[in-house]
């Protein structure tokens, strides 16, 4: 017998489906939702939404380049976090209405509007807190000083948050649906549980998000799959949202408790995942040094195979997610969408002091699209099954009726059987039932369909290779043609061959798309890995004629009223003509990744959405990426990138004529099967650039006793509200998020007056995991504690040197320490310091007299580059003078070079500043995605390298931690029209000689596109205002 899941609640959901009852947010009639997927005014449509962050891409240039590869593969949606840190250095900032800069990161409104241009809904994730990674997980360093808790009903903690909230709200609510924009979901708050002080807070965020004009349902992500229903609608209470959502982030054995998680927890809602596993995070050390640590990810079962077994057991579960809505103002119909949101999909760079202390600079993630912008395989991937999802209409409103290994006649396969108790229409999920097992199994299924009872396929078997899954259909019916899939045994790339211009895209049948004809022909695309075998049956009135092209591994047969075609040994594309109505296309899974579906957009506010704005679109093979499409007069341009020459074949209404390649004519001929073939060269090949003549300069002259650091903010303080970590000796807080550094190298200088009895020093510094910190006395190194990966506060005592001490004289004990992030909540609850913890001086009962602390010019109140913004800066001297950004002065620096082949690097403990200048003037039109490499030193070298371009801090590198030695260098940011600075830090925490074994420019290849890649010219260079000048020699 079949495994029911929830026996009780299945004869409910089998009887009552069609007559679920819908629910709306109560502010408008626009959004509604039922327990199988959302409704925008009557139509549904499945949401593959994929997680972006706006200041991961430091260069807002590059945001619509992302949006339009994520289109282009299948996403209809983007959920996005939003950065309170980032908008309000200050609780002041723009007048208590935050930083929201036009043109930088930060400039919310411009991602937003990127995103509409590409046809992409967007789910807003304002917080206030939002994890994500990044520094206090959203949080500002500010934060952290209030007295109280955080993420409680604390009123010290409201009046912080607040208005940030009210402002970001406020931009959101402008860009609706309903007001003609592309948000479409709201969440409150992040992976948070109920309870006393906390629900109430939960219910003082929604009602704030409301108050700013917020109509569209409010969404909450709980942890663990959604088992808790912390915040559920079906639950109740304060803090209540209108859909509640889970995340999961499974590896090995698919997790199968979403759909039961779903009915405890939330059974009015649709099953939605907020967050579901897009790639891992890696920590420092985490792996062996070399590339970003995060390439595991596209070589082990981590990569497509991951997408193609956990995301289909997903959608098997009934994963379908979020209510989106549209205002009747705006357009006359109704959709209804359900989502599958993945986190991440571009992870970007943790740049600056953006990191929070777990992660480094890379949040590459293993996402599908690379810290670089380059397409992994995983796009492909989700480009098939995309393209699925969006026409299978019939799987939003479909149950789930059984799982188990009964399904196939071997106990090996796990399938899960989702049925529309409407048309009939069936799914089923097929995988190993250990999926970490890479058995081969061959198999056959026992399917019910509109023919009865039957085991498929009849001539072979399925195949399940490895980690692997097959999403199958039966009684599925589909086209212009309304011809029906009785069943088959391999996937469908594409239900939507092409699809002619519909007036109405609103009014869609309600089993199918509003299919359309090439020529007055449907097509069909199938697909199966190279080598298996695959059956598909079609229900037809009478004999259809049949041409294979002479195909020897294809056989077809009718008999009563169905067509059984087989196919052997899949390889390659192969196509097979069904009367006049519909052509067959058979793909290897390898080809198929090759195959596009851009669609054609029409006029009108949401022209550029599929179904909802236009149902038009072409099928086009061959090209690594296509951006958009168009059709006019006759004549089909297409937009897109290539890796190398491409022999495209495009199938397209017979009105088109002619094609077009990014602006230029193809010589294009007609095929045999329907389509226009045309060859398209790839980029000519692009010399990498060179390093000009490094400069040098010292950067820490704070350790000598005679530097003045007048205009180092003074230590004053002697209490605090980090009570949870107080200080563990010493009279004075030296606490940085105190003195409004909230990231950074950070220098401490304490002040003594030396007796001559002093023997040493004891420190307790907290700086997060990795950290390091060096200490130096009146200039003489004392030694340094090199960072470990799973150390965030350390206690070291150091010994005075002989001969050191100044008897009767001010001396200077100088602290350099590394700040890896501030922590997330899960930690100390967001409260923890950065910086001394406690102090000491040993031998004597001598104290400091005082204690003078500086991170970033100007702290986060008055940092002088207000375009980059405070987090990009630490308080390394080159950094405080701006000796990072172009146009700096270094006329008078020394020459001398970072790499140890050189002779260059230092020869003790330090800090040394480097800078070059280089070119690089390539054409717009071809994108070679840039990185810096450092050849690693051996392990035992304790040094940190901090990289600057054009004044922006890309990426720290650890040589004794790891993983990350390859930087990318963001295109726009690294200019092609100028000159561009680099700059480099080289910190050797030990008192011997330390320099770069190598490095060198490397790239993730060359594409031709249609993308502009523009330099960004908006950040400013140099600027002496708020800055020292004072001039420092090299370090020796």
């Amino acid at each position: 017998m079949r495994f029911l899941p929830s026996l009780l609640l299945l004869p409910a959901v089998l009887t009552q489906a069609h007559l679920a009852r819908r629910n709306s947010t109560g502010l408008t009639t626009a959004v509604e939702w039922d327990t199988h997927s959302l409704s925008i005014l009557g139509q549904r449509v499945f949401v593959l939404s994929g997680e972006v962050h706006p200041w991961r891409q430091p260069n807002p240039d590059l945001w619509l380049d992302v949006f339009q590869k994520l289109k282009a593969n299948g996403f209809v949606a983007v959920s996005f976090y939003t950065h309170w840190a980032l908008h309000f250095p200050t609780p002041t900032a723009g007048n208590g209405q935050g930083d929201w800069q036009e043109g930088t990161y930060r400039d919310v409104q411009r991602f937003i509007d990127d995103a509409k241009a590409a046809g992409l809904w967007l789910i807003a994730r304002p917080g206030p807190y939002i994890n994500g990674e990044t520094t206090g997980g959203g949080f500002p360093g500010w934060v952290g000083n209030i007295a109280g808790s955080l993420r409680t009903d604390n009123a010290n903690y409201t009046q912080a948050w607040k208005p940030y909230l009210t402002s970001v709200a406020k931009i959101i609510a402008a860009n609706q649906i309903t007001e003609g924009g592309p948000i479409i979901l709201v969440q409150a708050e992040n992976e948070f549980s109920a309870g006393t002080g906390r629900s109430d807070y939960m219910q003082n965020v929604i009602d704030t998000l409301r108050a700013a004009g917020i109509v569209v349902p409010i969404t909450f992500n709980d942890q663990h799959g959604g088992a808790a229903g912390n915040f559920s609608p079906d639950k109740g209470g304060e803090g209540a949202v209108d859909i509640y959502c889970g995340d999961s982030y499974p590896s090995g054995q698919v997790q199968t408790v979403y759909y039961s998680n779903h009915l405890a927890a939330a059974p009015s809602d649709p099953l939605c995942l907020a967050e579901f596993g897009g790639g891992f995070l890696q920590g420092w050390g985490a792996t062996s040094r070399g590339g970003t640590g995060y390439e595991v990810f596209e070589t082990s079962s981590r990569n497509n195979q991951y997408e193609d077994v956990f995301y289909k057991d997903a959608y098997a579960q009934t994963a379908t997610i979020f209510n989106v809505y549209s205002s009747v103002a705006l357009t006359s119909y109704k959709l209804n969408l359900s989502i599958d949101a993945v986190t991440v999909i571009f992870g970007g760079t943790n740049w600056g002091q953006s990191a929070e202390p777990t992660v480094y600079s890379s949040y590459d993630y293993g996402a599908g699209i690379n810290e670089n912008r380059v397409l992994t395989a995983k796009m492909p991937e989700m480009r098939l099954q995309g393209l699925f999802l969006r026409v299978s209409r019939d799987l939003l409103s479909s149950s789930l009726l059984g799982n188990g290994t009964n399904y196939t006649t071997s106990a090996a396969i796990h399938t899960a059987e989702l049925r529309n108790l409407d048309t009939g229409t069936a799914f089923y999920a097929l995988r190993q039932d250990r999926t970490t097992s890479k058995s081969l199994v061959t198999t056959k299924l026992n399917v019910t369909t509109s023919a009865g009872a039957l085991q498929v396929p009849v001539s072979t078997n399925i195949t399940i290779n490895g980690i692997a899954s097959k999403f199958l259909v039966t009684d599925y019916t589909f086209g212009a043609s309304s011809a029906t899939i009785l069943y088959t045994t391999i996937e469908c790339a594409s239900l939507i061959p092409i699809f002619a211009k519909n007036t109405n895209p609103g009014f869609l049948h309600p089993r199918i798309m509003t299919w359309a004809t090439i020529g007055g022909r449907d097509f069909l695309v199938v697909y199966a890995p190279s080598g298996e075998n695959g059956e598909t049956a079609f229900k037809f009135s009478t004999e259809p004629t049949i041409s294979t092209f002479g195909a020897a591994n294809i056989n077809a047969t009718f008999a009563n009223g169905i067509l059984t075609l087989s196919y052997f040994s899949i390889s390659g594309a192969q196509y097979i003509d069904i009367g006049d109505v519909l052509t067959v296309v058979i793909l290897d899974k390898a080809t198929a990744y090759g195959w596009h579906a851009p669609i054609i957009a029409a006029d009108g506010l949401f022209g550029n959405y599929f179904s909802i704005g236009t149902n038009e679109t072409v099928l086009v093979s061959g090209p690594y990426l296509v951006r958009n499409a168009k059709i006019s007069g006759g004549i089909l341009a297409l937009n897109g990138d290539l890796n190398g020459t491409t022999t495209i074949d495009v199938f397209a209404p017979s009105s088109v004529t002619a094609l077009t390649w990014n602006g230029a004519p193809l010589s294009a001929r007609a095929s045999a099967h329907h389509s226009l073939v045309a060859t398209v060269e790839g980029a000519a090949v692009v010399e990498l650039p060179t390093f000009g003549r490094w400069k040098v300069i010292g950067s820490l002259p704070e350790v000598n006793a005679n530097f003045d650091d007048s205009s180092f903010v003074t230590a004053s303080l002697i209490t605090t509200n980090y009570t949870n970590l107080p200080p563990l000796a010493g009279t004075h807080v030296l606490y940085s998020q105190q003195y409004d550094f909230y990231g950074g190298n950070l220098i401490f200088r304490g002040h003594f007056n030396a007796t001559g009895n002093e023997t040493g020093f004891g420190l307790t510094v907290q700086g997060g995991f990795g950290f390091g910190y060096s200490a130096f006395l009146n200039g003489r190194f004392l030694g340094s504690n090199q960072g470990n990966a799973s150390v965030s506060l350390t206690t070291d005592v150091w010994s005075i040197p002989n001969g050191t001490l100044l008897v009767g004289k001010d001396n200077v004990l100088t602290v350099i320490q590394d700040h890896m992030g501030i922590v997330e909540t899960s930690t100390n609850g967001g409260k923890e310091p950065r910086g001394i913890r406690g102090y000491q001086i040993l031998g004597s009962d001598t104290t400091f007299t005082s204690w003078k602390i500086q991170g970033n010019q100007g702290g986060a109140t008055n940092a002088p580059d207000t375009f980059r913004g405070y987090i990009n800066e630490g308080g390394l001297y080159a950094e405080r003078i701006g000796a990072h950004l172009p146009g700096f002065d270094d006329s008078d620096w020394s020459e001398g070079s970072p790499l140890a082949v050189d002779g260059g690097g230092l020869r003790g403990a330090g800090i040394n500043f480097y800078r070059t200048t280089f070119d690089w003037n390539i054409p717009s039109n071809i994108d070679v995605p840039l990185r810096l490499n450092i050849g690693p030193s051996e392990i035992s070298q304790n040094y940190r390298v901090q990289i600057y371009l054009n004044g922006w801090q890309l990426g720290k590198y650890i040589n004794n931690l790891g993983p990350q030695t390859a930087f990318v260098l963001p295109s726009g940011i690294l200019k092609r029209r100028s000159t561009n600075t680099l700059a480099l830090s080289l910190w050797s925490l030990d008192d011997t000689p330390v320099g770069l074994m190598g490095l060198s420019f490397i790239s993730d290849g060359a594409f031709s596109t249609g993308y502009d890649m523009a330099d960004y010219t908006l950040p400013p260079g140099y600027r002496a205002q708020g800055r020292p000048t004072v001039a420092v020699e090299a370090s020796t």
